[in-house]
């Protein structure tokens, strides 16, 4: 059974999870929409910008301005990453999850500001904004976090799984609002942006009132900043605290491994910042289309995983079938990856590899599981802060890659398969990491 904080911190997670990733992805479509160049908008041709006709200048002006701006605030992760890992470790889970709550908030605001006027550059605006968000976003660790302080090691796939299927529901929510946003040509992006800033005001309040510290070590904390005498004591205190991830880092093999493979994947993953642009430039495809297509192959297998998850938990639960699982999973996705470099030749070649990995059951829970089970409750924030700043460091300089040099809109054939290539290298070595 699921302790009751847990369903409080997942009625969270759901609206959380909306907000969160339909700002992601209407980041691309937002910046497309405020492109500007000398070309008329016309009725004939959609070029997702309000300012400019020219539908290749908007989508590699859009790419590059996208890949500045998530570079900035996963750079301002990558740097708070550890930082808010410490804190939450030290400090209590739940005033760094109203922090983060509070920080996605106040980038909304100002991201509906961008919208609304010109006097100050939109692009500065948002900035701004992404930069905030970036120094606060602490929703992952603080929600697994939360699990471990909760669960004994044995039983935390479970959480681990009812988190994933909250997780599931709210990205489905939110794809497919994104979908019908785009499909309609919705343009009032100042209004989404007052709607999350309005949701995420709401989510602290609920907070605030329903959901207890989870952290047992909270009070032993706070007994010792009182015990410190001296305000050099204190800021040494403070210090070691801050530190703690990275005496963390220095003793574990396996959380350097973690780090490596983290690294190549998020290389690989790079390739998805500019999927979208990819279909519409390469394959003809129109502005939604992709994630038209594709959210009912990810839904399905999102839904599958539910399904199989309990089978799953008790099944990996076993160490010699979860090494078999694991290297079964990585040589049939390799495989799925090579098919999927001849996409420019036709969409098939993408669609029916993912169609193929939708079959695949989840892991049911068991790789967070394993990855929490390597560490004390007291180290669980900062273990993924770490993850947490790598990933965010490798996504904002893949983010840059594909776009300045691995893709390009004007490609065709064999010269389009260069993103491709590019991602299942990296996913390739990454894999043999395991």
């Amino acid at each position: 059974s699921v302790p009751p904080v847990l369903w409080v911190a997942f009625a969270t997670y759901f609206p959380l999870g909306f907000i969160n990733v339909s700002s992601q992805k209407l980041y691309l479509p937002l910046l497309r929409s405020l492109v500007v160049c000398d070309t008329p908008v016309s009725d004939a041709v959609y070029s997702g910008s309000l300012h400019c006709g020219d539908r290749n200048l908007v989508i590699s002006v859009a790419l590059q301005q996208e890949a500045w701006l998530v570079g900035v605030k996963l750079i301002c992760r990558m740097l708070s990453g550890p930082i808010l890992g410490a804190l939450c470790d030290s400090h209590g889970r739940k005033p760094v999850l109203m922090l983060s709550i509070g920080g996605i908030s106040l980038a909304s605001w100002l991201m509906m500001l961008a919208c609304m006027q010109s006097t100050i550059p939109p692009i500065v605006v948002i900035t701004v904004a992404l930069m905030i968000q970036g120094c606060t976003t602490a929703f992952g660790l603080c929600f697994k976090s939360i699990i471990a302080d909760v669960m004994e090691a044995d039983e935390r796939a479970k959480g681990f799984v009812v988190l994933n299927h909250v997780d599931v529901l709210s990205r489905g929510l939110t794809l497919t609002f994104v979908i019908y946003i785009q499909k309609i040509q919705y343009m009032r992006y100042d209004l989404l942006c007052a709607a999350s800033g309005l949701i995420g005001t709401a989510l602290i309040l609920f907070l605030h009132i329903s959901l207890p510290e989870t952290l047992k070590k909270r009070t032993e904390a706070k007994s010792s900043v009182q015990a410190v005498g001296s305000a050099q004591g204190f800021f040494r205190s403070r210090l070691q605290e801050l530190a703690a991830p990275w005496g963390l880092l220095q003793e574990s093999r396996f959380l350097q491994l973690r780090l490596f493979q983290m690294l190549l994947l998020q290389l690989g993953n790079g390739w998805e910042s500019v999927q979208d642009s990819f279909m519409i430039s390469c394959l003809g495809w129109g502005p939604g289309d992709w994630d038209l297509v594709n959210v009912p192959i990810s839904s399905f297998r999102e839904v599958w995983g539910m399904v199989t998850s309990g089978a799953m938990v008790l099944w990996v639960a076993d160490p010699g079938n979860r090494f078999w699982y694991i290297q079964a999973s990585l040589g049939f996705g390799s495989v799925m990856l090579l098919i999927q470099n001849f996409a420019p030749f036709g969409a098939a070649f993408m669609l029916i590899p993912r169609c193929l990995l939708a079959l695949c059951p989840g892991d049911g829970g068991a790789d967070a599981a394993f990855f929490s089970s390597q560490f004390p409750r007291e180290a669980q924030a900062s273990a993924n802060g770490l993850l947490t700043a790598m990933d965010n460091l490798v996504s904002g300089v893949s983010r840059w890659l594909y776009a300045r040099f691995l893709f390009d809109p004007a490609a065709t054939g064999w010269a389009a398969t260069a993103p491709l290539s590019a991602r299942t290298g990296f996913t390739l070595l990454a894999n043999a990491i395991c």
